[in-house]
């Protein structure tokens, strides 16, 4: 893959740093009097927060799944909103990342899983691009179901929390036709 001059200039961030930060502030909020949509982070002027928290937990889960030291920039482009980074035998590697999410069914209980694999098919020349789909609703998933393999992009992902307090998470990956479960506890949280 040909990587773009400006991704190489981009600031990344490490999600065992950004994730407690952010884990704390959220704590604060959802402990204080403000309304729902607030701490939910589901207002307009709060997306930005809502989308970087959910990268950072992407990242991290997926560097733990691989094994690898990934690093995330987060940025608005057409086709993907966040750039992540990693060494490999010492070479960087670069991958753009589009997140989408399963959002809780307060929010559109009618949006469905299938849905946001369907919209994916849109990314027509994305054969680089790695989505990371938020489960943000308890429900049950028979991801034998799920196919994603005809997909115009590298790789689809899901991750959930499996706490109420947020403090562990499941990420669900596919090795060769299985998907695979992985669990993590984020750090320091």
């Amino acid at each position: 893959m040909r990587v773009p001059r400006q991704w190489t200039k981009y600031e990344y961030h490490d999600p065992n740093v950004v994730i407690p930060k952010l884990h704390e502030l959220r704590k604060l909020v959802s402990e204080s009097s403000l309304p729902d949509n607030v701490k939910n982070l589901r207002t307009h002027s709060l997306q930005p927060e809502r989308e970087t928290w959910d990268t950072a937990i992407f990242c991290y889960l997926l560097s733990c799944a691989l094994n690898l030291d990934i690093r995330f920039s987060r940025v608005e482009e057409s086709d993907f909103d966040s750039v992540f980074t990693w060494l490999d035998n010492g070479i960087q590697n670069f991958a753009p990342v589009q997140m989408k999410e399963l959002v809780p069914e307060y929010t559109n209980a009618n949006t469905t899983l299938e849905q946001i694999i369907d919209k994916l098919r849109k990314y027509v020349d994305s054969s680089e691009l790695v989505v990371g789909i938020k489960l943000n609703r308890q429900t049950s998933i028979d991801f034998s179901t799920v196919d994603v393999s005809r997909l115009p992009v590298a790789e689809v992902w899901m991750f959930g929390a499996t706490a109420e307090d947020q403090s562990k998470w499941s990420l669900f990956g596919r090795k060769g036709e299985q998907w695979v479960q992985y669990e993590y506890e984020l750090p320091n949280a």
